[in-house]
This record gives C-alpha cells, structure tokens and sequence, in this order.
C-alpha cells in the first residue's frame, strides 16, 4: 500500500519546479507548445490551477510513502469536482529510482481508496498519446480511453 501524504512547502518548491519543467517538455514533444516559450505557458497554466499553491480549493497534492519504510516513492496531484463527485488527476509522478516496482498500480489503488472514502464516484486523467508505459498502467488498473485526440505533423 502507497500512503498518501499531504505534501509539505518544501516539498511542494520542489515538486513545482520539476513539475513544470516536465509539462513544458511533454506538451512541447506533443506539439502543443512551442520550445522557446514552452516553460512560461507551463509556468502560466500551473499559477491558473493553482493560485495559492497548497491551499488551493479542491486541490490536494500528496507525497507518495511506501508503507514499508516509509521512503519517498513520488508525488501525485489531484482535483476534486465542486460537487465533490469527480476527481481529476493532474500529476502521478514515480521517482525514477523507483520505477519498476510496481508502486504505480499500488498509488493508484490508494487514490481509489482515498476517492471512496469521499464518496467519489469517477476518477479521470489525461494521459500524452506517447507515453506508452503511463497508458498501459492506466489500462491495468481499469481504466478506459474516453476521448482520443490525434494530430500529423506536415
């Protein structure tokens, strides 16, 4: 079992920072952003989301435990729905020394424990076409594409 730590500031200053770095570059490779300006859009989407950083409404930012030792295994960032049915997932991230150990499909069975505990009924992600390792995690813990947006580069 994965626990779900509410994140502290200064893992958040951290969080953050490598956090947007990572965006700008996924939605840079998707084609979504353009390089040179690929950080500042990125940096402008996560200040829309989250204007008050860890006290944003209906945000909730963990730090991943292993439940064994206790060690850091990641960092997940959600969104609860105002009408407290949904949650959207903005950020599942497994520190790369720890990859491979099946820690993904254990958070995501915490976050599904967490959701129930509130009586959500729907979790929902976004997932970039090219991360294939992401999507076949997803895929195994359940879930099902809903939506799929394709492009060409000509």
């Amino acid at each position: 079992m994965i626990l779900l730590q509410p994140m502290k500031e200064h893992e958040y200053t951290l969080w953050l920072k490598d956090s947007m770095k990572e965006y700008a570059e996924e939605k840079t490779k998707a084609g979504n952003f353009q390089k040179e300006t690929s950080l500042e859009q990125a940096e402008l989407e996560f200040k829309k989301l989250l204007p008050d950083g860890l006290n944003s409404e209906n945000h909730y930012l963990f730090t991943l435990l292993s439940d064994k030792n206790q060690d850091e295994i990641g960092n997940l960032w959600i969104n609860v729905t105002e009408d407290k049915k949904e949650l959207f997932i903005y950020d599942i991230k497994i520190h790369p020394n720890q990859r491979g150990k099946g820690f993904g499909k254990e958070a995501m069975r915490s976050l599904e424990l967490f959701a129930k505990g509130k009586n959500i009924s729907k979790m929902s992600l976004h997932v970039f076409g090219h991360n294939k390792i992401a999507l076949s995690l997803y895929e195994k813990v359940g879930y099902e594409i809903t939506n799929v947006l394709m492009s060409k580069s000509i």
